[in-house]
This record gives structure tokens, sequence and C-alpha cells, in this order.
């Protein structure tokens, strides 16, 4: 039995177990994802905090989608950003084709589902949609303004 402990400890020690945070999968940008996506070839996912989310904005140009519901969207959402919520993305996608190969920056509540929103478009050909990182919530959090 000790040998066993020892190794799971091993293990862990390492961090060869993956986390997962708000939601998980291989590319929400939750911790140790880049890791993974890593050894196993793929390109990591790419995340931007709330600072490097509004300089993009501020420069302009910036495409945000928010995936949040509709409800959450009313509720208060960064300017300039447009609602296609997670369960309407798949056949959405269109509407974002001319950000296909540009930057395309993914919010919701607080990274979650955005992070689900990359794995989809990534899978779809898109070449760099960017997962905001703490969402919505971190947006207000830093005293950003909601319309």
């Amino acid at each position: 039995m000790l040998p066993q402990r020892f190794a799971i400890a091993a293990v862990l020690a390492m961090g060869l177990v993956p986390q997962v945070a708000c939601g998980g999968g291989d590319k929400t940008g939750a911790p140790g994802a880049s890791g993974r996506a890593a050894a196993s070839g793929q390109a990591a996912a790419a995340e931007v905090d709330i600072a490097g989310l509004k300089a993009a904005l501020d420069v302009g140009g910036a495409k945000l989608v928010d995936v949040r519901t509709p409800s959450e969207f009313a509720d208060g959402h960064a300017p300039s950003a447009i609602n296609i919520p997670l369960d309407e993305l798949g056949k959405r996608m269109g509407e974002l084709e001319a950000h296909k190969t540009g930057d395309l920056y993914l919010i919701c509540h607080s990274g979650g589902r955005s992070g689900r929103a990359q794995g989809l478009l990534s899978a779809a050909g898109f070449t760099n949609p960017i997962n905001v990182a703490g969402g919505t919530l971190a947006w207000r959090a830093a005293g950003h303004p909601v319309e």
C-alpha cells in the first residue's frame, strides 16, 4: 500500500494530473490546459486577462463575442460585445466568418463557457479564438463600464 501512495503523491507533485476549472475541458484556458495541449502536440489555448482585453478594445477593431444567455447579456455586458449564446454558436458561426483568421475575443460570466466556445471555434478552423480570463465578473470588478 505504501508504494501505491508514494506513486500517487509523486504524480500529483509533478503536476501530471490535469486541473479543471469553470466547467473545464482541454481548451478552456483552465490551469493546466496549456500543458496538456503542449504535451499532445496541440497549440496552447490563447487566453487574455481583463487588462489585455481592455487594451485591445481601446485600440479598436477587436471583435468581442459574449457567449452568455440573452438575459445575462441584457443584465450588462462589455461595450461593443455581440451576443451569441454558447448553445447557438454552432449554427451562428457564419456570423463570425470575417474573423476566422484574426483575433476573436470570447467572454462569458467567469471564463468556463467562453473556454468551451474557444474549443468549438478552434475545431471549426478559427485560428485565434481568445478566452477572456475571469469573464464579465472580472470586467466589472476592474471597474470597467457595462452596457
